[in-house]
């Protein structure tokens, strides 16, 4: 696949089938986000890979839509490293969130690639994740993905409902 078709294919997953995610897929899908560019290549983003019940029902609690996240096969939470990036985008926001969320892109297009999908749920309590997976402080969850084979009826191709490039792109000036 290409990836202007996982472009067009790529859509959020709400239902999985129940078979396993081989790990060699699940590798796959991972190893695209760590090639994903960041500030100063410093690469602020560390992946914990859950597919035990016990712990994915934990993060499932942690989230408001924690049903998708019980039922996948396998729940990647993304992290993002504090220290590993002091810069900031225009003076007020932290980089290190920004280059975690295209490490996260990156992984959602590959699992297109791979034949699977995913769901990007930024709606949880922290403390829970952090708890669930021990995660020290200075280290902050930024997203949680569920992972696995798509069910079959799995909601609208992105395109639909989305505005014109006439919209949304101008040139040489911001004219809206």
């Amino acid at each position: 696949m290409d990836l202007y078709d996982a472009i067009r294919a790529s859509r959020s997953c709400t239902t999985f089938q129940t078979r396993p995610v081989p790990e060699e897929k699940v590798r796959a899908v991972v190893a695209a986000a760590r090639l994903a560019p960041s500030q100063s290549n410093l690469q602020p983003w560390r992946f914990v890979v859950v597919r035990g019940e016990e712990l994915k029902r934990q993060i499932a609690q942690a989230c408001p839509r924690g049903k998708i996240v019980a039922e996948a096969p396998v729940v990647i939470v993304a992290f993002a490293l504090e220290d590993d990036l002091p810069m900031t985008v225009g003076g007020y926001i932290s980089t290190y969130p920004l280059d975690t969320a295209v490490a996260v892109h990156q992984l959602r297009l590959a699992a297109v690639a791979e034949g699977l999908a995913t769901n990007w749920i930024v709606d949880f309590h922290e403390d829970k994740i952090r708890r669930a997976l021990q995660i020290p402080e200075g280290i902050h969850p930024i997203a949680v993905i569920p992972l696995g084979f798509p069910a079959e009826t799995n909601g609208s191709a992105p395109s639909e409902g989305r505005k014109s490039p006439d919209e949304i792109i101008a040139y040489d000036r911001y004219p809206w």
